[in-house]
């Protein structure tokens, strides 16, 4: 893989430290319940070690190892597989061959959250969606063949536009208004900025509702989507 040895960002280094204190509870769990997984947790610890130093060829492996070492315990290794699908989607702006991977992740968890009502899973499947949409629109973004940015772009505006209706049913504010931000984005990158503007109204509306902490940066991509539909004339002394 290219840029192994790339350090991962500030912002980076706190999404790992907060997906390892997340596996690292759910392993704790697992091992206090009686699993026969001994492995896990050395194979977790030894996989955020190379992360954290940007080494990601050998950190990759450490999780999916991890991953299939839980095989026996499916709530466990779906629980692994979506936060790994995190790290592989922060990572993907570096890497963008992990944009794939990280897709596949999440679907895999999605199949399991659907697979039977009622499995208890601490992300609904519309969160899920979100997700999978999430890796779609990155990776839209590195794509220099238009016709596969547009693919990319319609499957993460399908995907979101589901997701988004559930959220909406489930009461997941905070999600919906990330998701209406997300989905706006993708309408402005398709050139539809009426209906990205109509997205980012509901996602600052939200935001203002609820107090979230995404409102001043959500309101300022409004109003730069509102100027450039409707840009201020300059004020002067033009003749006519």
């Amino acid at each position: 893989m290219a840029n192994t040895k790339t350090r991962p960002s500030q912002a980076l280094r706190a999404l790992l430290g907060t997906a390892l204190l997340g596996l690292q509870l759910l392993v704790d769990s697992a091992m206090a319940a009686g699993s026969e997984q001994p492995k896990v947790p050395q194979l977790i610890a030894a996989a955020e070690e190379y992360a954290l130093s940007g080494n990601y060829a050998e950190a990759l492996p450490l999780y999916e190892r991890a991953i299939a070492s839980l095989a026996e315990d499916p709530l466990q290794q779906n629980q692994l597989r979506y936060r790994y699908g995190i790290i592989l989607n922060a990572l993907g702006g570096q890497q963008p061959d992990l944009y794939p991977l990280a897709r596949s992740q999440f679907e895999a968890v999605l199949r399991y959250v659907e697979s039977g009502p009622g499995i208890p899973f601490e992300h609904s499947a519309a969160r899920v969606r979100s997700a999978i949409a999430h890796t779609y629109h990155q990776h839209s973004a590195v794509q220099e063949n238009p016709n596969r940015r547009a693919v990319m772009l319609r499957n993460a505006y399908q995907l979101y536009s589901g997701a988004i209706k559930e959220l909406r049913a489930e009461g997941d504010w905070q999600n919906l208004a990330i998701t209406a931000f997300n989905i706006g984005q993708v309408c402005e990158w398709q050139g539809n900025l009426e209906e990205a503007i109509e997205w980012l109204e509901q996602a600052v509306a939200l935001d203002r509702q609820y107090g979230f902490a995404d409102l001043e940066e959500d309101q300022a991509y409004l109003t730069a989507l509102r100027e450039l539909v409707n840009p201020r004339q300059p004020v002067g002394n033009t003749a006519i």
